[in-house]
């Protein structure tokens, strides 16, 4: 009898049944543990990392633009200095040969000369032409002004506490710049807790005749008053005061961080207008900065705004020291 050949298989139904079962449930597995992969995903990336990243590089970039105004504001200082002192060696040596000149013709008109007598000459019956009046009476740093009556405005916040010696050295060469035909006034201003303070020289309130004795008494007024800066600066109350009273040009020398508290509320800049608003075009009013201005953004733009606005001059005075407020 012949046998039948059996079929050989090597996997079953039910085995292939069992792998099926056994993929099935590695999916289920897979589907049911996919929210915790991602959670941890999540915890180990935060999601404001990126925001992170972001806030540090806009930082970065306004740190590094405020560094940038900063070397700026301290080359334009250190460039204006170099000028002034470049003008003022011009005008050094001009005076020396004048006087040079002066000596060499009194000199000459020592020494007798014989010479004979000139016949009288002919008398023009024109008039004589009126000599005109100098355009320029008045030169300090690089800042002119035509102006004979003069007015200091001498910020006394506590801020400008540390640079007393750059006060001193501005408001001085200021009044040593003076000449005869000047006349001087001197007003110091701040904001105590009692309310807006003036201090003036000379005290009747009105302007003094520039001589060697006022000038000496003005400096030694002026540096009075570095010896009890505090408070803040009132220059709304102050300003309204000048401009009601005598003197044709205001040289302002301060720090140009006016308090808006100490000032009806109003920012720098609206301050600057309401100063200008005020004056209407009737004074000068110059500027004049001190102290450590490249560390606060707005001081010089506030300050040569005024200056830009009512005729006047700016000028910048970098000091070695740091002030209370730096």
């Amino acid at each position: 009898m012949k046998r039948r050949a059996r079929p050989i298989e090597v996997f079953s139904m039910s085995a292939i049944d069992l792998f099926a079962a056994a993929m099935g449930a590695f999916a289920l597995l897979a589907i049911i543990l996919l929210p915790y992969y991602q959670n941890e995903i999540r915890e180990n990336t935060p999601d404001n990392a990126i925001a992170d990243l972001l806030r540090a590089a806009e930082n970065s970039q306004v740190e590094t633009v405020e560094k940038k105004k900063a070397l700026e504001a301290k080359r334009s200082a250190m460039a204006q200095n170099v000028s002034d002192v470049r003008s003022d060696e011009t005008q050094l040596l001009a005076e020396l040969r004048a006087a040079e000149a002066a000596l060499r013709e009194k000199q000459a008109a020592a020494i007798p000369k014989a010479v004979p007598v000139p016949e009288p000459a002919p008398v023009d019956p024109r008039p004589a032409p009126t000599p005109e009046k100098a355009t320029v009476s008045f030169r300090f740093l690089g800042m002119k002004t035509a102006k004979d009556d003069v007015v200091i405005a001498l910020d006394m916040n506590r801020c400008l506490g540390g640079h007393e010696d750059s006060v001193k050295r501005a408001t001085s060469r200021i009044i040593q710049s003076l000449q005869d035909n000047h006349a001087l006034r001197i007003v110091g201003f701040q904001q105590t807790d009692s309310g807006p303070r003036t201090r003036i020289w000379p005290t009747s309130g009105s302007l003094q005749r520039v001589t060697p004795s006022s000038q000496q008494n003005a400096i030694d007024f002026a540096g009075s008053l570095t010896r009890s800066f505090g408070g803040s600066a009132s220059m709304l109350d102050a300003f309204r005061k000048m401009l009601d009273g005598p003197g044709e040009a205001i040289f302002l020398v301060s720090d140009g961080l006016p308090n808006p508290a100490a000032n009806n509320g109003m920012s720098p800049s609206r301050l600057a207008g309401e100063i200008t608003r005020m004056n209407g075009g009737r004074k000068e009013i110059h500027t004049v900065v001190v102290g450590n201005y490249f560390d606060y953004d707005g001081t010089v733009e506030f300050m040569e705004s005024i200056a830009r606005a009512n005729q006047g001059q700016f000028m910048a005075l970098a000091s070695a020291r740091s002030g209370v407020c730096d």
